[in-house]
């Protein structure tokens, strides 16, 4: 996996430093342009909000909740890498493995 940074409860991004760091309500992150208020949606089930490049809210729920685009109308949704989630079809994608790439789960 490479570089990342952590949440509290251990789950990965990699769209900010990739420091290695634990990331925390409060906490400073870089721009994600041209977002300036945006949800992570998790892998691991649960989101982060982020205004004006401060993290604002986090929950990680590790497989009991996954989010979609579709729970945050007219908020810009992304991946943990930054890449843009404009519909819930988005979250469904073949990775180059073959694999579901984010969850199979509450679609």
């Amino acid at each position: 996996m490479g570089m990342y940074d952590l949440l509290p409860g251990g789950s990965m991004v990699k769209l900010w430093g990739c420091e290695m760091k634990v990331l925390r309500v409060g906490d400073s992150v870089p721009p994600l342009y041209p977002f300036p208020k945006y949800i992570v949606l998790l892998r691991e089930g649960g989101y982060v909000r982020v205004k004006e490049n401060i993290i604002t809210k986090i929950v990680e729920n590790h497989g009991r909740k996954y989010y979609k685009p579709s729970d945050f109308p007219g908020v810009q949704c992304v991946d943990k890498w930054g890449t843009a989630l404009n519909n819930d079809e988005d979250l469904i994608r073949d990775d180059m493995m073959g694999e579901d790439y984010y969850y199979k789960g509450d679609k």
